[in-house]
């Protein structure tokens, strides 16, 4: 399978090749990396004539060590007294400097500081204000936090994570430092590309979506059927149980952060939703779950009716059940499906959970934060249009209303979640960082709008995206992106209704623009064609072109203003 490509800077104050090595040979992503001789950190930044500024990166690292951007903090190291104002301005100068560097890459990475070689101290002395290394080195990681919190596109990472995940035994070794000037390990490097996948690939909408849970020995301890809700081991005065309920703490707060979350079991369905509703230790609800299958069918059927109900991908599912058999059955039938392999002992399972990074994100958005309710709203619309055989009757029973709005700087994340995670309705998939968007949309002639949708069962969010770049009297259509959750109820339509209404207004007398196959954007395809308005990939055609009209629909359209 092709690798995507990930064009990098690496910029470090030691020896760095052996993490290069195992960047360029890891199996996530293909990465190009372009690099400067170590100890070149300052010189590198403050110079934009470098060669390494030549083409614009993914993604800079910049990784330094804390004596290398602070001499004052080398003092500590031979236990003398500091003075941390003169830490805090050469903290400053970094920060100046790495600032300086955000036009030449989407997103700008740095290491918090950690030593590079471990220290034993004196513990009560380690935590001095004027001495203390321990002190100086918390207090120098929470200042370089602080000084970049506002920055867009800048994050910091945890370097104390990696070296709590690999052991500081095996993250350190001495000879590699004396030999070569590599403070690290190989197995500490392999932390840190994990988590620099992850990140990019959150960026990149690659993150997972849906949680799918199986409930016995998985959410909780016993099998319900057998020994009854009122014997299950959750909480309580039970190492066992505390570990379960611990567990579903953490699927909670994944729940809030806007993962979707269903249930696959195989029980009888009354006996374990009553469970789940009379268990006085349940930290999940019934409402916390947008779908379920509890019955005796196979899962992995289960699995393709969730994610047939909720119109998502395998791609972007998660299916976790203690039971080897199940997780095998479903791997080979479903290989999109991620599985991961819990653990034999339930007490790992909330650390387990925690190292699955599948489910980072770098913004949180309005409509993460309610997805469930989202989706709980969809499963009534589709039952509703199960009993009402007519589209048009079901889109005029639901009352929809379409608000076209202009970008807005609050509704930025959620437009980028948008055009960098929409695969099917999306007419061209470009992707773009922070920045790039917003330097697309700042030009004069380049217009973008935000589509929300709402009906009787509730606000839908922000579902799409529409833009146009305008030259010589002709409007070229660049987005034209909808959730694939809202296909077919005419918004569709009504986004090409607006956009001639708009050209007519405007004076702009064509619209013109190009549909760019990829293996899952054949949805947008089928959509022009029906309107007569695709050829051969590309696509073209006048404001008097006809298009069904929404309105007999009644739906209600609301529009920005068209200057």
């Amino acid at each position: 399978m092709k690798k995507n490509k990930v064009y990098i800077n690496v910029i470090s104050n030691f020896n760095h090749n052996n993490f290069v090595g195992l960047l360029k040979n890891s199996d996530n992503f293909d990465w190009q990396v372009s690099d400067v001789d170590y100890n070149q950190v300052f010189q590198t930044l403050t110079n934009k004539n470098a060669k390494i500024w030549k083409q614009r990166a993914n993604i800079t690292l910049v990784w330094t060590t804390p004596e290398s951007i602070s001499p004052e903090f080398q003092k500590l190291q031979n236990k003398k007294i500091i003075n941390p104002n003169i830490i805090k301005k050469d903290i400053d100068y970094f920060c100046f400097c790495v600032k300086s560097i955000k036009n030449y890459s989407d997103i700008v990475l740095i290491p918090n500081w950690i030593l590079k070689q471990p220290n034993d101290t004196n513990l009560a002395l380690a935590y001095t204000k004027d001495s203390g290394l321990d002190y100086n080195l918390s207090f120098m990681n929470y200042y370089l936090s602080e000084q970049l919190a506002k920055e867009k596109n800048y994050y910091v990472l945890n370097s104390s994570k990696w070296l709590l995940n690999c052991g500081r035994t095996k993250a350190y070794i001495s000879k590699l430092w004396y030999l070569s000037k590599t403070p690290f390990s190989n197995d500490f490097f392999k932390e840190v590309i994990s988590d620099l996948s992850d990140l990019y690939g959150s960026i990149k909408g690659l993150n997972k979506k849906l949680l799918i849970l199986d409930l016995d020995d998985t959410l909780w301890g016993g099998i319900v059927g057998d020994v009854g809700w009122k014997n299950l081991r959750i909480g309580g005065h039970d190492y066992l149980g505390e570990a379960f309920r611990d567990f579903q703490i953490q699927i909670k707060s994944l729940k809030d952060q806007g993962i979707i979350l269903a249930l696959a079991s195989k029980n009888d369905e009354k006996i374990a939703i009553e469970a789940i509703k009379n268990h006085p230790e349940m930290v999940l609800s019934m409402e916390d779950f947008v779908t379920y299958r509890i019955n005796w069918e196979d899962k992995a059927k289960n699995i393709i009716d969730i994610v047939n109900e909720l119109n998502i991908g395998l791609q972007s599912v998660v299916f976790l059940d203690d039971s080897p058999f199940e997780r095998a059955r479903v791997q080979e039938m479903l290989p999109e499906v991620l599985v991961p392999e819990l653990p034999k002992d339930p007490t790992d399972y909330n650390t387990f959970l925690s190292k699955l990074r599948c489910f980072d994100k770098t913004h949180i958005t309005k409509e993460d934060k309610i997805r469930g309710n989202l989706y709980k709203s969809e499963s009534k619309r589709t039952k509703l249009k199960e009993e009402i055989k007519s589209l048009s009757d079901w889109i005029k029973t639901l009352n929809l209303k379409i608000v076209i709005e202009n970008i807005r700087s609050e509704n930025i994340p959620r437009a980028l979640q948008l055009l960098n995670k929409t695969n099917q309705m999306n007419l061209t998939t470009r992707r773009l960082s922070e920045k790039e968007f917003n330097d697309w949309t700042k030009v004069n002639l380049n217009k973008l709008w935000t589509i929300r949708s709402i009906d009787k069962f509730g606000d839908y969010g922000i579902i799409g995206i529409l833009s146009i770049s305008i030259k010589d009297n002709t409007a070229t259509l660049i987005d034209f992106i909808v959730s694939c959750r809202v296909v077919g109820r005419y918004i569709e339509e009504s986004m090409v209704e607006f956009i001639k209404e708009y050209c007519q207004k405007n004076n702009i007398n064509k619209i013109s623009g190009e549909y760019k196959k990829t293996e899952k954007n054949s949805l947008c395809y089928h959509f022009f064609n029906k309107l007569k308005l695709i050829n051969d990939s590309k696509y073209f055609f006048e404001l008097s072109s006809s298009v069904k009209k929404s309105n007999l629909l009644n739906i209600v359209l609301e529009k920005p203003n068209y200057s």
